[in-house]
């Protein structure tokens, strides 16, 4: 099995950000980013939701090339996960909205992954779980980006 997890600092203290991101703005992002993957994730070519419910929906997307299913759960402006259906990784991935005690926000990634096909510990997958960590910091990174565009074009 695959785990990692990382949280970097949606508001960071020196101001290099840009405008200040609060927890509701985040969440929004979030739920947005789980709707259409597409301007949040590059290496997610297209995305579609094929069903929805107030606190769930499932969706199709194309992940370097690979058709995947995902059921999304949400849990109101704390966390959203990704349970990956189908494709050769399955497991489970979660985005979390983490506020410390002084009240600086964070969002987390986790990911718990098992490559089919792949002897746990192997060289191949080693080389998966560091392609797959440096592509979700990235999404990440991305995330909070298009997050903060949004609030200062709404501003």
């Amino acid at each position: 099995m695959i785990s990692v997890s990382r949280k970097l600092e949606v508001n960071p203290a020196d101001g290099s950000a840009g405008i200040k991101l609060n927890r509701q703005q985040v969440w929004v992002g979030l739920v947005r980013k789980a709707e259409n993957a597409v301007p949040y994730v590059e290496a997610i070519t297209s995305c579609v939701v094929v069903q929805q419910q107030p606190e769930r929906l499932i969706r199709e997307v194309v992940l370097h090339g690979e058709t995947l299913q995902e059921l999304i759960l949400f849990f109101p402006e704390e966390r959203v996960e990704f349970v990956r259906l189908s494709g050769q990784a399955k497991g489970l991935i979660k985005n979390i909205i983490e506020e410390d005690p002084d009240g600086t926000l964070h969002l987390r990634f986790t990911f718990d992954m098992v490559l089919e096909g792949v002897e746990p510990g192997s060289e191949k997958e080693k080389e998966f779980a560091a392609g797959m960590e440096a592509a979700y910091l990235d999404a990440v990174r991305t995330t909070l980006r298009r997050i903060r565009d949004e609030a200062v074009a709404q501003a």
